[in-house]
């Protein structure tokens, strides 16, 4: 397999995984907040995994910019999120 074709996969794999995991998830949490929740320890871990796993494929969209576009995107949304919970902690204590 080529260099190419491994990174065409590893694309492909990271698409189905945001799609089918991190984005129901991350969309639910971003529900619950709006709704004045607040983050758990687990949601702030899955934050972070995220977060981090986000930095180590970083390369693979600065080569695509289509991809580059969704990674934006997602990190956008991590942010949201982020922002979301700091002012809900903030209402509640």
């Amino acid at each position: 397999m080529t260099a190419k074709e491994k990174e065409a996969c590893m694309i492909c794999v990271l698409l189905r995984q945001l799609n089918s995991q991190r984005l129901p998830r991350l969309f639910a949490m971003k529900e619950r907040l709006d709704q004045g929740g607040r983050m758990d320890s687990d949601d702030i871990d899955y934050l972070h995994a995220g977060l981090h796993d986000t930095m180590r494929i970083r390369y693979l969209c600065e080569g695509h910019p289509d991809l580059a576009a969704l990674c934006t995107r997602v990190t956008a949304l991590y942010k949201e999120i982020t922002m979301r919970a700091l002012a809900n902690e903030s209402h509640a204590g």
